[in-house]
């Protein structure tokens, strides 16, 4: 296929398979670089799955160069410390959260995944994102001039290009390449749990992420400043997954209390939890094809990172804001080859190492350096 310079002219509407973090951020990026966007989910507007992330320098970074830093900030609360303790609450280490680089001043945040999901959408709506739920995209046919998203129940959604943000499980990841691998089972699983506090006078201590380990387990949660409720999370391992339907809040309730003392403080917790819901943890630490001519992934349909990086969330808004500057620079056969070019190393490094596949002596801090600055443009 011949292309030239004047192709880049040509990318005036985005399809974006998948409406959660990455689907929304991109949403923001591709409004911000002056392209029309629709939103296609296939969950209802209403929905509150997943559980809460930590927002790193890099992710609230990644969040202002897509103009959406201040109502993330406002949805959510500063981690300030981080502290492994004793079971009797002595304080063994005591790490600040910080940002690395000069004058940025991020440092770290909390935030509950449906919020983060709930303000990017409101924000690329309000921006002139059409959103559309209860939509899931079944398959994608691209031709010489366009790309269409096929829908069960409706006409196919025309677009010049199709972003896959649709999750670990992607359609448009095997649409771009049908021997494409899926995420591997990393043998374990992660639980979250919420535990809400009854009112009190006194204000809570500023946001802390405490862990405590034990001779069967352990756990970490953070009290938000607040309302003093706390959320927390462990992780099993387990050769087994999760049976559909998953154990209730009261089947986690009595298997994790086997694995403490009845005094020890994550047990008190546990205890007190009105929901505790878990995931398998799974890693796709290598995609070979990103992209084709009119089809991309990013966020987990491209790089599912377990929970243990605590970068997936900021890898995802990352990915969406160096895609929206390459698709405004460049022509569309260059900006989807020069997108991969940009993010491949840096997520499969950060995947590798929370799995043990690649060794490090540098803490995690290396990764909060990531920079994008939105202004500048991308040469081809």
């Amino acid at each position: 296929m011949a292309h030239d310079a004047g192709e880049k002219l040509m990318i005036r509407h985005a399809i974006v398979a998948g409406g959660g973090i990455a689907g929304h951020s991109a949403a923001l990026a591709l409004l911000q670089a002056g392209i029309a966007v629709t939103v296609l989910e296939a969950r209802p507007d209403d929905n509150d799955l997943g559980s809460f992330l930590r927002l790193n320098p890099n992710g609230l970074d990644a969040l202002n160069a897509i103009d959406v830093l201040d109502p993330v900030v406002d949805a959510s609360f500063p981690i300030r410390h981080v502290d492994r303790r004793a079971l009797d609450g002595q304080v063994l280490v005591h790490r600040p959260l910080t940002d690395p680089l000069p004058g940025r001043n991020l440092g770290a945040r909390f935030i509950t995944w449906a919020n983060l999901a709930r303000v990017l959408r409101d924000e690329s709506t309000r921006r002139g994102a059409t959103v559309r739920h209860r939509a899931p995209v079944l398959g994608a046919e691209a031709t010489r001039n366009s790309v269409h998203a096929l829908l069960a129940d409706d006409d196919p959604i025309e677009g010049d290009v199709l972003i896959g943000a649709d999750g670990t499980r992607s359609t448009i990841r095997t649409v771009i390449d049908p021997a494409a691998p899926a995420p591997d089972y990393c043998g374990s699983r992660t639980i979250y749990g919420h535990t809400p506090r009854p009112p009190t006078h006194t204000p809570p201590a500023p946001a802390q992420l405490r862990s405590y380990g034990g001779p069967k387990a352990w756990l970490a949660h953070i009290d938000d400043p607040d309302t003093g409720h706390t959320y927390w999370f462990t992780n099993i391992k387990t050769s087994e997954l999760l049976p559909d339907p998953g154990p209730t809040t009261e089947d986690w309730r009595i298997e994790l209390l086997q694995r403490w003392n009845d005094d020890d403080i994550p047990a008190g917790i546990i205890k007190m939890a009105t929901r505790i819901r878990a995931s398998d943890d799974r890693a796709l630490h290598h995609l070979p094809r990103w992209h084709t001519d009119r089809l991309v992934v990013i966020g987990d349909a491209a790089h599912a990172a377990p929970p243990s990086t605590e970068q997936g969330g900021s890898m995802a808004i990352e990915d969406a804001a160096v895609l929206g500057r390459c698709l405004r620079d460049l022509p569309l056969h260059l900006a989807l080859a020069r997108f991969e070019q940009e993010r491949r190393e840096r997520v499969e490094t950060i995947i590798a190492i929370a799995t043990g596949h690649h060794t490090t002596t540098t803490g995690p801090e290396w990764s909060y350096h990531h920079h994008i600055e939105w202004t500048q443009r991308i040469v081809p």
